[in-house]
């Protein structure tokens, strides 16, 4: 069973009024393979279907800003789905005469609050494991600075990272889910691979049909790593005595998935 997303040959048109207001259109033709019935939300996430704030493919200058969604007359189980495109990333709410009516669309703000976090380190000046998903068993070198097996605090430099969106139409936060608690596989606005940890996102629906969104990522210059020192079976670190204190220590990553950033709207 898979989504058949299809563009309709013709169904692409552009208007502009007097006012120089750019509209326009596609549609689309959806069903599945087997010839199941689709939700709306299979519909509407189908490969190829447009995002709202989208782009038009042929006109750059025009986004994605509604849907219309009806069964179709030319297939059985099939739906058409039309979206309308406009000349600014902006909606005008009911009475469309008020420029306290106009919302903006598309990423609304970036900010980042930069910290640190308090961690236990055994170990000062580690290097850093070329494999930072799936460290290998290793010591991790670096100078001992735990006194009799007993952690130092160490504050480690992080970020806390908030993109902020709206949009407009159906909106479904279930393909966000499966991304909580995995790191960038590859490197993202400036931050190096595996660095950022997408943690999460906010909803808000409004009545006026606009979706407030806000993404939150932590980064992390110790690439979410934690030092673990080796222990003995009463869980006590294994120390080294007989000369200078020796004390093996391994990097391990809670989180070892990764993911493309390209789901994030900047």
């Amino acid at each position: 069973m898979s989504t058949i997303c299809i563009e309709v040959a013709g169904g692409r048109e552009f208007t502009r009024d007097s006012d120089g207001r750019e509209t326009g259109s596609r549609s689309f033709l959806v069903y599945d393979d087997d010839g199941e019935v689709l939700s709306s939300y299979e519909v509407l996430s189908g490969p190829g279907m447009p995002a709202a704030g989208a782009s038009h493919p042929d006109r750059p200058d025009i986004y994605a800003s509604s849907w219309r969604l009806s069964l179709s007359d030319s297939r059985p189980n099939a739906w058409t789905v039309v979206w309308s495109y406009s000349s600014s990333e902006f909606i005008v709410g009911d009475d469309g005469d008020s420029e306290d009516d106009t919302l903006p669309l598309g990423v609304q703000g970036y900010s980042m609050s930069v910290g640190v976090t308090i961690i236990d380190i055994w170990k000062a000046d580690p290097t850093i494991p070329a494999n930072k998903n799936t460290p290998a068993v290793a010591d991790i070198g670096g100078t001992l600075v735990a006194e009799g097996g007993q952690p130092l605090s160490m504050a480690l430099p992080t970020a806390d990272i908030s993109i902020r969106t709206r949009t407009t139409g159906f909106f479904s936060g279930g393909q966000y889910i499966n991304q909580v608690g995995k790191r960038n596989t590859y490197a993202w606005q400036g931050f190096p691979a595996g660095s950022l940890l997408f943690t999460g996102m906010n909803v808000n629906h409004t009545k006026d049909g606009i979706n407030e969104l806000e993404y939150s990522i932590a980064y992390d210059r110790w690439f979410h790593l934690r030092q673990c020192p080796n222990r003995d079976s009463d869980g006590k670190p294994v120390i080294d005595e007989a000369e200078d204190p020796e004390l093996d220590v391994y990097f391990k990553q809670p989180f070892e998935d990764t993911v493309s950033f390209s789901f994030l709207p900047m």
